[in-house]
Formats: C-alpha cells, sequence, structure tokens
C-alpha cells in the first residue's frame, strides 16, 4: 500500500465517522436512519476524495498514454475468393 492509499484510508475512515455522528445528532427521528446515512457517507467519500485529490496532487500517478503499433493491412491480393 502506498502512502496517498493508506492517507485516503484514514481519510474516509475519520470522515465516515463523523458522518454517521452528525446524522445522528439531527434532533429528528427518521423511520429508518440507514437511508439518510448511505447517501450522506457517498457524498461524503466523493467531498472527501475531490478535496484530497486538490490538497495532494503531486501523490497523484502520471500515466503516460502509450502508442499503440500501427495494424499492417493485410494484402489485397489475399482477400476474397478464389485469391492465390
Amino acid at each position: 500500500m502506498n502512502p496517498g492509499t493508506i492517507r485516503r484510508l484514514i481519510l474516509t475512515l475519520a470522515t465516515g465517522y463523523l458522518t454517521i455522528f452528525g446524522v445522528r445528532q439531527i434532533p429528528y427521528e427518521f423511520e429508518n436512519e440507514w437511508l439518510v446515512i448511505i447517501p450522506a457517507l457517498v457524498l461524503v467519500y466523493a467531498l472527501t476524495v475531490w478535496v484530497e485529490g486538490l490538497i495532494f496532487k503531486e501523490d497523484a500517478p502520471a500515466v503516460e498514454a502509450k502508442k499503440k503499433p500501427k495494424a499492417k493491412l493485410p494484402n489485397k491480393s489475399t482477400q476474397g475468393f478464389g485469391a492465390e
């Protein structure tokens, strides 16, 4: 595991805990608490990953575009019916 993965795991656990704690502090009785917690966790995770990407830009892996070799076209004399 690289440092970026560990950092993201720790940030996700911390923000997830804070999200669950915050939802449970809302002075309203939800019929099903998980119908509020799950979307809140998804939203907080997306925001955490976005902000983490803004703060730690230098840790992003550089992906180089690989050039694909051009495929050779078959000889036209060998295509079709009756080709010899």
